[in-house]
């Protein structure tokens, strides 16, 4: 018998990749232009069943849940912004028609707390989370919830991290709010108090909407404290809010045009869930359009950001019998990971 392995002869000199389908290689992308946005929606058949009215219903109603579990269980804020930033990364490529909101918001709680540290029992997050949902019931006793229940949500954590790419880093504006306002007021004399506290509720509050997945942190925190400068004034004409006159874009590093997006995208939020002030939200609304049709458009924009401002939302749609994301969503494939390298 020789002495030499008996695979030496056959064994191919590269490995081999075996699929039982597609192979496709999926990258961690931080946040996502419009443009992206509009067109993952439009491949997934849920927007074009339901339209973007009502899945956006469907958002904030999920993410006002998410909160009410997080501070039931008594989570630290950044941990239910986590889980409101996961829930709004799953949704961009699934479809509330295949994945209850319910379920998914409750893994992305329990994917959360293990992020940031803040551990809760599966088993307890179930139970706040029927408390939430059920206020008038009789709490439901934690040795009661069901193995199916929990299988069900340990399924949907492998296909979130699968999403995530296994890439867990997540930046909230609520540091970058103290810190700017604390600048601020090192050259302007304003209630930097008010003002911090305002713009930090209006952080909390834009994790009900998707700004988490195509803005930084940074320009989040930018467009609370610019917006919140505004509401303040509005409510109270003693108030000194930020001075016109200083060119806000540079001391935030954003772009003003995102910066007023993201007051935008806060205001329609507030006009939806605020029968009462939706004037008043429309009226700043119209007051931060005037602004921006005053001032210009941005002579600094580059070439690719002023071709995806120009390009209208049916450029943006896929039309196809069967879409890239159908393909990638199912189990016929294999996801190849592609992860950065650091060097020292």
């Amino acid at each position: 018998m020789s002495g030499s392995s008996p695979l030496s002869s056959t064994a191919p000199s590269t490995p081999i990749r075996i699929t039982s389908g597609f192979s496709f290689k999926r990258r961690f992308r931080p946040y996502f232009t419009k443009r992206q946005l509009a067109t993952l929606g439009s491949l997934k058949n849920s927007t074009k069943a339901m339209g973007v009215a009502k899945e956006a219903f469907t958002r904030n109603v999920s993410c006002k849940f998410i909160q009410q579990v997080g501070k039931k269980l008594g989570f630290p804020q950044a941990t239910i912004s986590t889980a409101q930033a996961l829930y709004h990364r799953f949704y961009l490529y699934y479809s509330v028609r295949d994945y209850p909101p319910q379920d998914i918001s409750v893994t992305c709680i329990f994917v959360a707390s293990k992020i940031e540290e803040t551990i809760k029992k599966l088993k307890d997050i179930c139970v706040a989370a029927h408390s939430v949902r059920y206020p008038d019931s009789k709490e439901l006793d934690p040795e009661n919830v069901s193995e199916e229940r929990r299988r069900k949500v340990i399924g949907y954590e492998k296909l979130l991290l699968e999403t995530l790419c296994f890439d867990f880093q997540q930046r909230h504006p609520y540091d970058y709010v103290v810190k700017f306002v604390k600048w601020i007021q090192a050259f302007q004399t304003l209630d930097g108090k008010r003002l911090a506290q305002k713009a930090y509720l209006l952080a909390v509050d834009s994790y009900r909407t998707p700004l988490c997945v195509e803005y930084p942190a940074h320009t989040i925190a930018a467009g609370c404290i610019f917006l919140a400068s505004i509401l303040l004034k509005h409510g109270d004409k003693s108030f000194v809010g930020l001075e016109s006159d200083k060119p806000w874009d540079q001391f935030f590093c954003s772009r003003m045009e995102d910066i007023e997006d993201v007051c935008q995208q806060i205001l329609d939020l507030y006009i939806i869930n605020s029968s009462q002030d939706s004037e008043h939200y429309t009226a700043i609304k119209i007051e931060i359009n005037e602004q921006a049709q005053n001032r210009g458009p941005d002579p600094n924009m580059d070439d690719a950001t002023k071709e995806e401002l120009s390009a209208r939302s049916p450029d943006w749609e896929f039309d196809g019998m069967t879409t890239p994301l159908e393909v990638v969503n199912t189990n016929q494939h294999t996801v190849c990971y592609e992860f950065s390298l650091s060097t020292t």
